[in-house]
């Protein structure tokens, strides 16, 4: 339902009218925020979780950290870390390939470090720095591919619910 502003034509009326417009106008930016904030959050959330499951493939120790930070016109989803490319876009010939965006982003199986190392090795290879831990590689854990996924598919309910408001006249 459109937002209803009732006023005469007097002074008064119309100074009262441009009170209520200024206020829905405040209202409108305070709720495209919180659009932003919910929705950064439930990328994030989903993201985290898919971290969880791809930390159960990989054999190295995984310092990945994902948060939401607020920016200038809005919020942005962070994945840090030096595991965290690993971990979205997956790593070595057996178990690397698969990620829907990563000839997009130069990515995949022998692009990190520079495609040093024995990525191609079907066999494996043994974690540098006296880990002893022998890896296959890592199938992609798209944390990032993820949440962005979630976020397009909630877009909808998200606005009904955070302007359901202003849909009710208020």
């Amino acid at each position: 339902m459109p937002k209803t502003i009732k006023m005469s034509l007097s002074v008064d009326s119309i100074d009262a009218a441009m009170g209520q417009i200024n206020a829905y106008r405040d209202s409108l930016q305070a709720k495209c925020k919180l659009l932003c904030e919910r929705l950064a959050n439930l990328g994030m959330n989903t993201a985290k979780v898919t971290l969880n499951f791809a930390k159960g493939y990989y054999v190295g120790d995984v310092d990945c950290d994902i948060r939401v930070e607020e920016i200038e016109n809005g919020y942005r989803i962070v994945a840090d870390g030096e595991t965290a490319l690993i971990l979205e876009f997956g790593a070595g010939v057996r178990l690397g390939y698969g990620h829907p965006r990563a000839d997009e982003f130069g990515m995949g199986p022998g692009t990190y470090p520079d495609g040093k190392g024995h990525w191609n090795d079907p066999t494996g290879w043994y974690l540098p720095g006296g880990h002893g831990r022998h890896s296959i590689g890592n199938p992609p854990g798209m944390m990032m591919y993820n949440a962005a996924k979630d976020i397009r598919a909630a877009i909808e309910r998200t606005v009904r619910e955070v302007f359901a408001a202003d849909q009710s006249g208020t």
